[in-house]
């Protein structure tokens, strides 16, 4: 089960929400918190940047680098003290990290050592996206190994779990996932599966064994064919049965499918209203 836990944190008011799910998350399953600050490399090396050496030329902004750097430096050691005082004060364990380069390699190296990454639906820019994915988010659980959870602008404590099931290894995976988690959380369980048009039966073949493998380890669940887009149908559901978080597979690791912004999973990220954790 989940024993370290990488909270990415940017200071934004999504991060801090995160926080609070990563804090309580720990709490649970007495796991540790590694907190991640990345300063991205571009901030440094951006147009602005190069547009200010073009201006002031060469030697004074190489002068101005180290200050630069310094001040992302006081920027990070802020973000961090703030979560490791929250972590000291809710009792759980929790290094900090700050790092300077790409924020999903970065992401990739630390993750390695912990079993789930924890990130705000959105950072830093959230105003100025609006409802857009956070690009950083987006990159990041697009590459990781590792089950994510994006979490939205609002914390509520996790007490109904809603899977999204479609009958592919993926999907047992992922079923697998939050089986074990309604386990150590003692939460309860929703199962739903989308079809396009209504199964004669009433049940598709897949939610069937989904049902069966629940039942398997000790969970009832709570079983539902939903008929139209997924992408609709698993959020109305979710509304629906008050469901506090929606489990679903991640994103393939194939070129193509890392272009096809339209899916089903960027979609329920970006519009969901309650956590959602992405399997591997």
């Amino acid at each position: 089960m989940i024993k370290s836990i990488l909270f990415c944190t940017d200071g934004s008011e999504y991060s801090g929400v995160a926080g609070d799910y990563a804090i309580w998350l720990a709490q649970k399953l007495r796991a540790r918190i590694v907190a991640l600050h990345v300063t991205d490399v571009r901030l440094l090396e951006g147009p602005l940047l190069a547009d200010l050496s073009g201006a002031i030329g060469a030697q004074p902004y190489e002068a101005l680098v180290p200050q630069l750097q310094e001040i992302q430096k006081q920027h990070a050691t802020v973000i961090l003290d703030a979560v490791a005082d929250r972590c000291r004060q809710a009792g759980v364990q929790c290094s900090a990290l700050h790092r300077t380069g790409s924020l999903v390699e970065n992401i990739a190296d630390e993750e390695t050592r912990t079993e789930l990454v924890v990130l705000g639906q959105r950072g830093e820019h959230a105003r100025t996206i609006g409802q857009f994915l956070g690009s950083s988010v987006e990159r990041v659980v697009r590459h990781s190994i590792k089950p994510c959870l994006v979490t939205p602008d609002k914390f509520r404590e996790i007490r109904q779990v809603l899977m999204a099931y479609d009958g592919s290894a993926q999907s047992s995976k992922s079923l697998q996932g939050a089986i074990e988690l309604c386990q150590a959380l003692k939460l309860k369980l929703d199962i739903v599966t989308v079809v396009p048009v209504p199964p004669e039966m009433g049940v598709t073949p897949a939610l069937e064994d989904a049902v069966r493998m629940a039942r398997d380890h000790g969970i009832e669940p709570s079983p539902e064919t939903l008929v139209g887009h997924a992408e609709q149908q698993i959020l109305e559901c979710a509304e629906r049965r008050g469901a506090d978080l929606i489990v679903m597979g991640a994103y393939g690791h194939t070129r193509i499918r890392e272009l096809m912004l339209g899916s089903t999973t960027s979609h329920v990220v970006r519009k969901s209203s309650v956590p959602v954790l992405l399997t591997r």
